[in-house]
Order: C-alpha cells, then sequence, then structure tokens
C-alpha cells in the first residue's frame, strides 16, 4: 500500500496500533490478512474472512453518527473504511463501489478532509484518502473520473512525496513513478472527453511502455504502478504493448495475490475484443473492481 515499507508505513506504525485498541478496526485488519492468506494457503482455510469482514461492517454500522464522536473515533472509522477497501483489493469483492461510497457520505457528514482532524493520523488519512479517491473515480463512473482528476491529480501525489523527503536517493524513481501517473491521467482524460472521434493513441501508450521500461522486474515501486499500467494498457492496440501490459499485471499478481488483478486482466481482454474505437472508459466500472 505504500511505496516503501519502511518506519514511515503509516499502515504499519498507525494502523495496527490503532487495532489493539480498537476493535473493529482490529477486525478490519483481520478480515484483509485473512483474505490474504487464505487465499494463498489454497486447500488450508486459515480463518472465517467473511465473518470478519462482516463484523467489521457492522461496527462501522454503530458508528454512524460522525458528528456526534469525538475525533479519536471519527478517525477510527475513517481508518476501517479504507482498510475494508484494501480488502476489496485484496478479494476483488463487487462492495468496492458500496465502501468508496461510504467513504464519501461520512467525509461529507464531518465537513471534508478538515473534519480529520489533526496530526499524524490524521494526515494519514488525508493522503490515502486523496490517493484512492483518484484511482477510485475512474472505475464508479466516466464522469467522476474525469471530476477527480481534473480537480484532484495533484493531491494525489502525497504519498509520492511524503515517501521521497526521507529517501532522497531514490529520487529519480519517485520522479518515474509520479511521471507514469501523470502519463495515465493524460491518457485517460483524452479519451474520456474525445470518446469515440478519435483512434486510440498509439504514441501516448508507447511513450508509457518506454518510460515502464525503466523498471526492471522486481524493481522498487513497481507494485504502485499498478492503476497507470492498466489505464494504459486499455488504451492499448497493438498486441506487443498489450501483452507487455498484461505480463506486469501477471508478475504483480505472483507477487502480491490480490483477486482484483485477474479481474483487471480479464476486463482487458473484454476491451481488446471489442473493435478498435472502443470507449473503454465507459466499460471501466462495468466490474465494481478496485483496481490498484
Amino acid at each position: 500500500m505504500v511505496i516503501m515499507d519502511d518506519k514511515y508505513n503509516g499502515w504499519r506504525s498507525f494502523i495496527l496500533p490503532f487495532a489493539l485498541s480498537d476493535q473493529m478496526i482490529m477486525d478490519a485488519v483481520l478480515a484483509v490478512s485473512a483474505f490474504h492468506l487464505t487465499h494463498k494457503a489454497k486447500s488450508r482455510r486459515i480463518a472465517r474472512p467473511d465473518k470478519l469482514y462482516a463484523q467489521a461492517i457492522a461496527g462501522l454500522q454503530k458508528r454512524s453518527c460522525l458528528d456526534k464522536y469525538d475525533m479519536l473515533t471519527r478517525q477510527s472509522i475513517f481508518v476501517a473504511i479504507l482498510t475494508l477497501l484494501v480488502a476489496v483489493m485484496v478479494n476483488g469483492s463487487s462492495d468496492f463501489p458500496i465502501l468508496f461510497q461510504m467513504l464519501q457520505s461520512a467525509l461529507n457528514t464531518v465537513g471534508g478532509e478538515r473534519g480529520l482532524g489533526s496530526g499524524d493520523i490524521a494526515e494519514f488519512l488525508r493522503r490515502q484518502i486523496r490517493k484512492m479517491r483518484i484511482y477510485a473515480a475512474p472505475l464508479l463512473s466516466v464522469e467522476s473520473g474525469v471530476q477527480s482528476i481534473m480537480a484532484h491529480a495533484q493531491e494525489s501525489f502525497g504519498c509520492l512525496q511524503y515517501n521521497s523527503t526521507p529517501h532522497p536517493d531514490h529520487a529519480i524513481t519517485f520522479k518515474l513513478i509520479a511521471d507514469l501517473h501523470q502519463q495515465a491521467y493524460d491518457i485517460y482524460l483524452q479519451r474520456a472527453l474525445v470518446g469515440l472521434q478519435d483512434t486510440l493513441d498509439v504514441e501516448k501508450v508507447e511513450i508509457f511502455k518506454r518510460s515502464m521500461e525503466l523498471f526492471p522486474d522486481g524493481s522498487l515501486g513497481a507494485h504502485a504502478l499498478v492503476w497507470p499500467t492498466f489505464i494504459a494498457a486499455s488504451e492499448s492496440s497493438k498486441n506487443e504493448h498489450r501483452f507487455f501490459f498484461q505480463s506486469f499485471l501477471e508478475r504483480q499478481y505472483r507477487h502480491n495475490g490480490f483477486l482484483n488483478l485477474p479481474k483487471a486482466l480479464h476486463l482487458l481482454e473484454q476491451i481488446w475484443a471489442r473493435s478498435r474505437d472502443t470507449h473503454w472508459p465507459a466499460l471501466l466500472p462495468e466490474p465494481r473492481v478496485f483496481i490498484m
């Protein structure tokens, strides 16, 4: 969920300690872990991920009146929702739009990002929400995708900036990751706004592929390129490009085992099987899967 897993990884330094004092967050964290480990174990059932997931949802329902709670309880609600959004990435569930709507409703109730409070956990929540909001929007509707990217694209780089500050030795890597995301934003916006009036942009896809080739297999931060790679692959029309992107996403699946990736690959096959002039942004919301 972050570029580098070190002491600056808020999912470890903030979320896991928070779970020790809040059962709802513990249920959400255990649900993510159980979904992940159960899939990896194949035939051996490690836990009841669906039960843990349901318990976390029930905990959120009990805390539905956000504006009546103190700041710590408010933050616990956002932590749980974000953690469950990771769960639907891990298990490929179609609950993604429902959870994202819960996140948006919670933000509206507390008056937007300022309602998250101040301090390290609040800043962590803002960074994660801004990042997920950009990646989720095109998977919900073309309208929300265009609006979100045009309004909030720069905010989505907050996590990159946060990680790059203590790691100046990796500045080139962080810059390249940001550039690939920006290329993907441009590819999406061009296709979403132009629609079927123009053919697929081979040149933009080729430039994206060349940038990707600067990341050898297993490079630091490659796992953070799932979303932009999926967007570029959706625009691709040449078999060479499609094979390159498909191979990258398959490697990421072998690495992390997240079930959203096979569904992303299946969606790409459906997009590619249609005509070259398919308005693919309109197809992205159909599987209701959080591809990130």
